[in-house]
């Protein structure tokens, strides 16, 4: 029953986001320092307030094509700061079969097998080459 009314009252509103995600990481940060004593606190509990009413404004939001705007933009925005921490987490998933060494020439990032001892790295972007110590 209540989840039939949920389906209902959703339907044509916008949701969760990447944008909406951000925001609740946001508000669950400034939950935790709301705890400080004195006025920071009292700020900080102020702040929160703000980012559920915003939050839940764009989660019930009808205008779906302004949200998917605003979510677009900030995507764009921050693209290569999500790109930079995928790649970490992908290297830092393999640091222990492989180590990584960037081109000086392109800049490249490379991937070699761990325990080789030191080899002669090409870049297969550029070919320049290299030694390494794996």
């Amino acid at each position: 029953m209540i989840r039939r009314f949920l389906y209902n009252f959703m339907q044509g509103r916008n949701g969760f986001d990447d944008l909406t995600r951000f925001v609740w990481i946001l508000t669950i940060v400034f939950l935790v320092l709301s705890f400080l004593p004195g006025l920071f606190g009292f700020v900080c509990t102020l702040i929160v307030f703000a980012l559920i009413v915003y939050t839940w404004w764009r989660v019930c939001s009808r205008n779906v094509y302004k949200r998917s705007q605003e979510n677009a933009r900030y995507l764009a925005r921050t693209a290569s700061l999500r790109t930079k921490l995928r790649d970490f987490r992908i290297r830092f998933s393999m640091r222990k079969e492989y180590k990584f060494f960037t081109c000086p020439t392109c800049h490249t990032r490379l991937r070699v097998p761990r325990g080789k001892g030191k080899l002669q790295i090409t870049c297969s972007k550029c070919g320049n080459r290299f030694s390494g110590k794996t």
